[in-house]
């Protein structure tokens, strides 16, 4: 986590985690990972209004960090298989998050953080070519959904298929698909002024 993260935050995380091997979500209470973390409970509820709220932060955190980490069009693959990984070997506290986070907060979450990763993916193979601004943004928009789709879908299935394999099957379909789409609507023609 990032050095600036409080040592509390870091902390209720790890108790969190830890609590999450044995114990359900909606079982876990502040008490119990104010003790384990050894802190106050108002030093937790000074940076989180309940238990859900610090589970999502450390979703949301853990997530991110796996994501971006490795933005980039020779990296991307790499960062979202690890990703895959890491979320299937914490099976059951993923799940516990999971089931606690709306449908539409769900999508959300992961729509912004791939699409942060595709626009930077988008910059870096479109560096060049004269496209307009909202067609950019209509690919990085149409390969985040893809990608995000498929996720959704791993979810939906209990991680059934290999991450490895997902991600082999999506990096082959993406590779040079990028590329070719940013080509055509730059064929298209765009002028500052339209």
């Amino acid at each position: 986590m990032d050095a600036a993260v409080p040592r509390s935050r870091v902390r209720l995380a790890q108790a969190l985690k830890d609590a999450l091997e044995t114990t359900p979500l909606d079982r876990i209470t502040v008490s119990g990972l104010s003790a384990r973390a050894g802190i106050h409970r108002q030093t937790f509820y000074a940076q989180f209004s309940d238990v859900y709220d610090l589970a999502e932060w450390v979703f949301e955190t853990e997530v991110a960090d796996h994501i971006m980490a490795h933005a980039g069009y020779d990296q991307w693959a790499d960062g979202f298989v690890r990703m895959l990984v890491y979320m299937k070997g914490h099976h059951d506290q993923l799940y516990a998050v999971l089931h606690a986070l709306t449908a539409v907060r769900l999508e959300h979450f992961f729509y912004h953080w791939l699409h942060e990763m595709m626009r930077v993916i988008v910059d870096e193979i479109g560096d060049g070519f004269r496209v307009a601004p909202a067609d950019r943004d209509f690919v990085v928009d149409h390969f985040t959904l893809a990608v995000l789709g498929h996720l959704l879908h791993w979810f939906a299935t209990d991680m059934r298929d290999d991450p490895y394999v997902l991600v082999s099957n999506l990096e082959f379909i993406l590779h040079g698909s990028l590329r070719a789409s940013l080509l055509r609507f730059a064929d298209r023609g765009w002028s500052p002024s339209a």
